[in-house]
């Protein structure tokens, strides 16, 4: 990926809504979806690529517009399937989406230091299940202002990333990639 100086590699892409991203643990385990057009490249890969702390994150949503936002991550990674893919983000974040993940203002909305959640598997701090409630799997706390795995249009996504982006109905593709330093 050519992103900011090139050396990506993409471990979350939706172009259309083709793949659903409402699977189980042991799917977001191993990965799903088809690298060129939406995937979820695996947790297991994902730690593999992230453990020692050296990586950055890009995150970026494509509106239906055509307009690109995007939030970079200094410090990205996810623990090992013992830990349950705590997720880990640190130092700075900088773009045009805003910070939903790390210092939202809302503790109950910060995402760093949560285990992942899949609809069969709850994680989360909230009273019910936000990965079965939000039909996918991701870093829930009590839930989200970030949530890139949501059901695509017509179907309800909420708060894909709060207060930039509302709903899904609004997306015409997410990117998440990671670099080492």
């Amino acid at each position: 990926m050519d992103t900011l100086d090139g050396g990506w590699t993409a471990i979350q892409k939706r172009v259309d809504g083709s793949v659903s991203f409402d699977r189980n643990w042991a799917e977001y385990k191993n990965g799903f979806g088809e690298p060129e057009q939406e995937v979820w490249i695996g947790n297991d890969v994902i730690h593999q690529l992230t453990k020692g702390n050296s990586s950055s994150l890009y995150v970026s949503i494509t509106l239906e517009n055509g307009t690109t936002l995007y939030e970079l991550y200094e410090q990205f990674s996810v623990s090992d399937e013992a830990e349950k893919y705590k997720l880990f983000l640190a130092g700075n974040a900088t773009g045009t989406l805003g910070d939903r993940m790390l210092n939202t203002g809302e503790a109950a909305r910060d995402l760093s230091g949560m285990p992942f959640s899949a609809p069969d598997t709850d994680n989360d701090n909230s009273g019910g299940s936000c990965a079965a409630d939000l039909s996918g799997g991701w870093w829930f706390n009590n839930c989200h202002s970030a949530y890139l795995n949501g059901p695509w249009a017509p179907a309800y996504w909420g708060y894909p990333w709060y207060p930039t982006v509302d709903y899904g109905t609004s997306i015409r593709g997410t990117m998440m990639l990671i670099k080492h330093h």
